[in-house]
């Protein structure tokens, strides 16, 4: 990856470049100015860029092209990102791609009949929308994704406005030693209700998991005692929210590499830094779906729950199993709703109820703002990965609703989903959590 120290007149070009594909006809010099100043200011000479790359979108018509994709994953001479892996004929697959290696990944492509077309020209160019927005006074903090320190410190304000509904807990810290922290809303404190449990930021990039969950307390506390949907949930059940779990990659995100997705701790005799947190859980870690090679965006680490994080939160999980009734890890993109297993294609006892509350969820979201999620088991649905985390919570601690939720969007942005759609996208997740209440309490209490 290159560091990038960019001349004036390239920041200016970048400016402009953005300002045309927003729509926005800017003849004034001085903002130009203004915009280069804000991006110096918000440390973008010292990140790694992306202006050198593009997203393709692909599609593999057979069992043989979609192995081809597979096998071309991990060829490190390609330097390729697949934002959307390999896993099915038919399904889109979106590979974030190097200019100078494009040629030949557009000739390999072509010699093996794989259609592919450009979803996003310059990938740096919507980065550099973020980081222009970013510095934009918003009325709501839900209009900006905001760094780690700035979201832990609206969940601590949520818990001292409502201190006796919410609490926060530090449940272990990061490799580098930040909190993991986690709010517990109960009407109840302490009585043993049933809970439910949402987590964001396991994956880094994923900004708008992160944004969601923060959403969904700030809904839930406001809403008690005047919504009755959020009134009729928090008297049935506790919520645990952990707004962060991965928050050393969330931060390396917002200081160095936007598009960064692993932890960052090292790895014995690799300069490849981090683990995949997301195929690192105690629970058939190792096989389908992740990758012993360390440089890899799926690298499974070097043993089960050999990152820091995942232990705690494992650790938090199995003393809770006994109360938790539901678990969701939310990631971006691709609006999928998932059950287990992941790690194999088997159908685990539960699925036909596990798939009965995936449907209830999927048409309170569409119920919302029409947006459409697929859903079904994980391996199925998007691809098999071993040692996740609705694996474990469903595996090893009990929890029969245990699920991963690919949020917004479908490709057009990606990871890089604009701030607009935060506020709608949690809206559509607090129907779905609201549909999990109800079903959870009419099918499982």
């Amino acid at each position: 990856m290159v560091w990038f120290h960019s001349s004036f007149s390239s920041f200016s070009s970048l400016i402009l470049s953005y300002n045309i594909q927003s729509g926005i006809r800017q003849t004034n010099m001085l903002y130009t100015i203004f915009s280069l100043l804000t991006l110096l200011s918000l440390g973008y000479s010292t990140r790694v860029t992306y202006a050198d790359r593009k997203v393709l979108r692909c599609y593999a018509n057979s069992k043989e092209q979609l192995e081809y994709l597979h096998n071309i994953q991990d060829d490190n001479s390609l330097s390729l990102d697949f934002w959307l892996e390999t896993r099915n004929i038919h399904s889109p697959i979106d590979i974030m791609v190097p200019m100078n290696t494009y040629p030949l990944l557009n000739e390999m492509l072509k010699t093996n009949d794989i259609h592919c077309y450009t979803m996003i020209e310059n990938v740096q160019s919507i980065i550099d929308r973020e980081l222009l927005q970013r510095n934009i006074k918003t009325e709501s903090f839900f209009e900006s994704y905001h760094n780690w320190t700035e979201v832990h410190e609206y969940f601590d304000g949520l818990a001292a406005e409502f201190p006796s509904m919410a609490a926060m807990s530090t449940i272990g810290n990061t490799y580098e030693g930040r909190p993991i922290k986690i709010m517990t809303i109960s009407t109840k404190p302490g009585s043993g209700k049933p809970a439910l449990w949402y987590d964001g930021g396991l994956h880094a990039r994923e900004w708008v998991t992160v944004s969601t969950v923060t959403y969904l307390a700030d809904t839930l506390l406001r809403g008690y005692g005047s919504n009755s949907d959020a009134t009729n949930l928090l008297d049935k059940f506790d919520i645990i929210i952990c707004p962060i779990l991965n928050v050393d990659g969330y931060e390396y995100t917002w200081t160095t590499d936007r598009m960064w997705r692993k932890t960052r701790s090292p790895n014995k005799n690799s300069a490849c830094m981090g683990t995949d947190p997301n195929r690192n859980w105690a629970y058939h870690w190792g096989e389908a779906g992740a990758s012993p090679v360390a440089c890899s965006d799926s690298y499974q680490g070097s043993s089960p729950a050999s990152e820091i994080e995942v232990q705690n939160v494992q650790n938090y999980l199995y003393s809770i199993r006994t109360t938790l009734k539901s678990y969701v890890n939310f990631h971006s993109y691709s609006q999928l709703w998932m059950s287990n297993w992941g790690y194999t294609y088997q159908l685990p006892p539960d699925y036909p109820t596990q798939n009965e509350l995936s449907e209830a969820a999927v048409a309170a979201i569409k119920s919302v703002h029409g947006k459409v999620y697929d859903y079904g088991p994980i391996a199925e649905t998007i691809y098999p990965a071993s040692g996740s985390s609705a694996d474990y919570t469903y595996g090893v601690c009990g929890v029969v609703f245990s699920y991963g939720v690919e949020l917004r969007d479908t490709g057009e942005f990606g990871f890089l989903l604009p701030p607009q759609e935060i506020i709608p996208q949690g809206e559509e997740i607090f129907a779905a959590v609201v549909a999990m209440g109800q079903y959870i309490g009419e099918n499982s209490l």
